[in-house]
């Protein structure tokens, strides 16, 4: 025999012919021949209790044997078999790919793995693994075995893996949210559109790198999903948003607030939430950062407290914010036993300049008073206005002795100013268990006592 009859034909040549399938004396001894399909190598009952689809096809492509999977998988029954060549249930598209892989077998070389499509009767194609045996005999090829696995399910499994991971790039990508995703070595993995626009940064010049914090900061920082990955510094996050907290509805996410240096050139307000992705074994594999831009809204919102916690004319606290701040101090006070002390003032004969100036310049007044005390005072202390004419201030940790220096200081300088106006001051420290309302009608009768001994005096409470 030489090399020519050892060839497959090709598929036309099957297709082409044209005398009925049938068992002739050569066939019939291929068939004895191959008797381990149902003897004593393999019991057919064994071979037909296989998941896996098993087939044997002689040196021309017809098919010798094929187990109940296989017949089942494929839908054709033992009559219709019989007339098949392996051609016929070859997807097209890997035909030509399979009548090399024959004649490859029967010049000995074996490909022991590969996948084929096969076409089922009802032209379902179906997509198979298989494993490949020949057999000899006196240098003769007698039959080709094929042990396939149908992978149709995880091939769909694959397609769905692949939409899906489409669909996520996609909706990552294409999101009105600004989102960046980060490696567990820190490398920028996405950057979509809507962080592009936000940060002025191209996902091409941050992708692939660890630059991502020059989108936020002046200086090299750690963002938020860099504290996530690194488990060890997420102690920092507290120190590094004035807003901290579980993300809602987020496993494991983190959320925080703050005022960030560079965004887009500019300092912005962004609400930030981490999550952690981890694979199957629990190792973490990315996170996800997704941004909001809440500038205009924090504007708004400090506004809305300046103006709920502000004088509107002097620009320092209103009466609601400094006895906040009173009450706060007296509990310190109480509950530390640090001292306290108050030094309430008011304008002498304001009257007269509102009267005889006009409300005008009695406002601007009001103001100058109310900047010349604001600089002479500390940075722990507090100045308010109380009402009309009449100032608070707050100083924390200071004896009443050692405040009527204090109280002295704030009343020269308003004498001095180009005005000529002048304040009266009464000051009291607060007593150990005393009342907020005890201790301003302390402070309140001390200045009334100097407004009486002639103004332009400091007086401290019995």
């Amino acid at each position: 025999m030489n090399d020519k009859d050892l060839q497959y034909p090709t598929e036309v040549e099957v297709t082409n012919r044209t005398q009925p399938f049938f068992e002739n004396e050569h066939v019939h001894r291929q068939r004895e021949e191959i008797g381990f399909l149902s003897g004593s190598r393999f019991s057919q009952i064994f071979l037909d209790c296989a998941n896996d689809l098993i087939q044997s096809i002689d040196r021309s492509g017809r098919f010798l044997y094929v187990n109940k999977a296989w017949r089942e998988t494929l839908g054709y029954d033992d009559a219709e078999i019989g007339a098949l060549s392996i051609f016929d249930i070859l997807d097209p598209d890997c035909r030509e790919n399979c009548a090399t892989l024959f004649r490859d077998i029967a010049a000995g070389k074996i490909s022991h793995t590969y996948e084929v499509v096969f076409v089922a009767k009802s032209g379902r194609k179906i997509p198979v693994e298989g494993k490949i045996s020949t057999d000899f005999k006196d240098g003769e090829l007698v039959a080709t075995r094929g042990i396939f696995r149908d992978l149709s399910h995880r091939k769909e499994a694959e397609d769905l893996l692949r939409d899906q991971k489409l669909f996520t790039e996609k909706l990552i990508r294409y999101s009105a949210v600004p989102i960046f995703v980060l490696d567990s070595q820190h490398r920028v993995t996405d950057w979509n559109r809507a962080c592009e626009m936000l940060t002025g940064i191209p996902a091409g010049q941050i992708v692939g790198t660890t630059n991502h914090w020059q989108a936020f900061y002046r200086e090299k920082q750690s963002c938020l999903a860099d504290l996530v990955i690194n488990s060890a510094e997420r102690r920092k996050i507290a120190a590094l948003y004035s807003v901290v907290q579980n993300s809602e509805g987020l496993e494991e996410g983190i959320h925080a607030e703050e005022w960030l240096d560079a965004v887009g050139g500019v300092r912005r307000y962004l609400s930030c939430d981490a999550v952690p992705i981890y694979n199957r074994d629990k190792e973490l594999i990315a996170v996800i950062e997704t941004l909001h831009d809440l500038t205009e809204r924090k504007n708004m919102e400090e506004e809305l407290t300046r103006l709920a916690t502000t004088d509107a004319l002097t620009g320092i606290y209103n009466r609601g914010k400094i006895e906040e701040f009173l009450k706060q101090e007296i509990a310190r006070s109480s509950r530390y036993g640090s001292p306290l002390t108050i030094i309430l003032f008011d304008l002498d004969r304001f009257k007269d300049i509102n009267d005889s100036l006009g409300h005008t310049i009695g406002d601007q007044v009001l103001r100058e008073v109310a900047a010349t005390v604001g600089g002479q005072i500390r940075a722990t202390d507090a100045l308010g206005r109380w009402g009309g004419e009449e100032f608070m201030v707050l100083c924390p940790g200071i004896v009443a002795t050692d405040a009527i220096s204090i109280a002295e200081k704030l009343r020269q300088q308003v004498e001095n100013l180009p005005l000529g106006v002048t304040i009266s001051c009464g000051l009291a420290g607060c007593l150990p268990g005393e009342s907020m309302d005890g201790l301003i009608k302390r402070a309140d009768k001390a200045l009334y006592a100097a407004k009486h001994a002639g103004r332009n005096l400091v007086r401290m409470a019995a």
